[in-house]
């Protein structure tokens, strides 16, 4: 048998799916998500997260978003196509996260322990 008889498995319905580089993307998706953790945590039932805890938990819940979307706008440097869109998803992120530190300083200022 020559290689002609096998079929082409390196592309069509057979070939390997190729999903292009959207750190970038995921970066803003991030972002968005830091912007919205008070209906995210809205979202989590009462009997699960007390009245109390609800503004704590969105006040640590917005850096560590930022945090990931930074990963990802750092990952997403690495593909020239959305180099432009990964530079302005690290700002905002970095904007989130900084602020959102500060919120956590004022919050645990402002209430007792």
């Amino acid at each position: 048998m020559s290689q002609d008889d096998f079929p082409d498995l390196t592309s069509g319905e057979y070939g390997v799916v190729r999903v292009p580089d959207a750190w970038h993307v995921l970066s803003l998706l991030f972002f968005l998500a830091a912007l919205g953790a008070r209906f995210l945590t809205a979202l989590i039932p009462r009997e699960l997260s007390p009245m109390y805890y609800r503004p704590i938990l969105t006040a640590y819940s917005i850096p560590m978003l930022a945090a990931v979307g930074l990963l990802f706008g750092l990952l997403g440097l690495r593909n020239p196509e959305g180099r432009s869109t990964a530079r302005v998803a690290l700002f905002l992120n970095g904007v989130v996260l900084v602020l959102g530190c500060l919120g956590i300083a004022a919050l645990r200022w402002i209430l007792p322990r």
